[in-house]
């Protein structure tokens, strides 16, 4: 008899990824980002102890031993929260930090284009992962000189690096597959948490004596959020799916919820905002927060247009 394809976690993933979600609003909350845009020590501590760094490592190697769909939903909660680039490169590394003697190490994010190669910096990151293309590697952080390029616009530190040479290990196929789903399931994060404050905020924020959540325009608006939000969380979930069955359309899928996940956190974000009005731009507030740290994820997954064109091309080699 042959088995039927699931498309979907079970009740028991979805119940797992809500206990870890539980914790994370006291460890991460989005209001420390106005303070600093690095996790603090204690919370990479946190994270640690609560398993987050080792979802996908084997039992056997100290780690949670679960699959692409239990770190795909825990990634979501964390993107809900906006955490840092570092956290997701060290979650996406975390097999091969253990393979090579490094598990207890955090990882700064990089990315190459063309000649350049650009970290987002982390105070407590002794390795970085670099990506380029369809190919990401660990490398000694030590020796890496940098140039600062902006600390201001993007939430983040960012400086140019010199190509580092003291390489540490190479991400195999299925990890880099990990990675763009650890990417996608961060977006679909960020896509849910603009939702959840533009509703909040137009029920309760007043114009000619109601709240303007009872507006038609208003109300399309976040119609069209939720929308793009659970179709982000769904195409996401089931290309987790799809990786943990082995599916020979999985990497297809990947991509796919890379592209439906960075559209909808952008497009999300920038639609809090403009529900939020005037206050939304402002630097003591929240909704701009969602918009520049997807802006960052993207860039750092290689962005939309090259998701886009690797879907054009990925039908051919399935």
């Amino acid at each position: 008899m042959q088995a039927q394809t699931r498309y979907h976690p079970d009740a028991e993933q979805l119940a797992l990824a809500g206990t870890i979600e539980e914790s994370l609003d006291s460890l991460v909350p989005v209001a420390r980002l106005h303070s600093s845009h690095e996790e603090s020590a204690d919370a990479w501590a946190s994270l640690r102890d609560l398993g987050v760094f080792g979802i996908s490592v084997d039992e056997a190697q100290g780690g949670s031993g679960l699959g692409a769909v239990e770190e795909a939903l825990i990634v979501m909660g964390l993107g809900r929260r906006l955490v840092s680039p570092a956290v997701l490169a060290t979650i996406g590394a975390g097999p091969a930090l253990v393979a090579t003697g490094n598990a207890d190490k955090n990882v700064a994010a990089a990315y190459r284009r063309g000649q350049r190669t650009v970290m987002v910096e982390e105070s407590q990151a002794s390795v970085i992962l670099v990506r380029d293309g369809d190919r990401a590697a660990l490398y000694e952080r030590e020796r890496a000189q940098s140039r600062s390029i902006d600390r201001r616009l993007w939430l983040a530190g960012l400086s140019e690096i010199e190509t580092p040479r003291d390489l540490i290990a190479e991400l195999d196929a299925r990890d880099l597959l990990r990675l763009r789903l650890i990417d996608a399931a961060a977006l679909a994060g960020m896509a849910a948490a603009a939702l959840d404050m533009a509703v909040a905020y137009a029920g309760i924020r007043e114009q000619f004596g109601r709240p303007i959540g009872t507006f038609q325009a208003i109300k399309h608006h976040c119609a069209n959020m939720a929308m793009a939000a659970r179709c982000a969380r769904d195409q996401t979930s089931f290309a987790a799916v799809a990786l943990d069955d082995d599916r020979d359309d999985a990497a297809l899928q990947v991509e796919c919820a890379l592209l439906v996940a960075g559209q909808a956190a952008l497009d999300n974000a920038g639609t809090n905002i403009q529900i939020h009005g005037g206050i939304g731009f402002s630097d003591e507030a929240d909704p701009h927060l969602f918009l520049k740290r997807a802006q960052l994820q993207l860039a750092i997954a290689g962005g939309l247009e090259a998701t886009n064109e690797r879907i054009v091309d990925l039908p051919a080699n399935w």
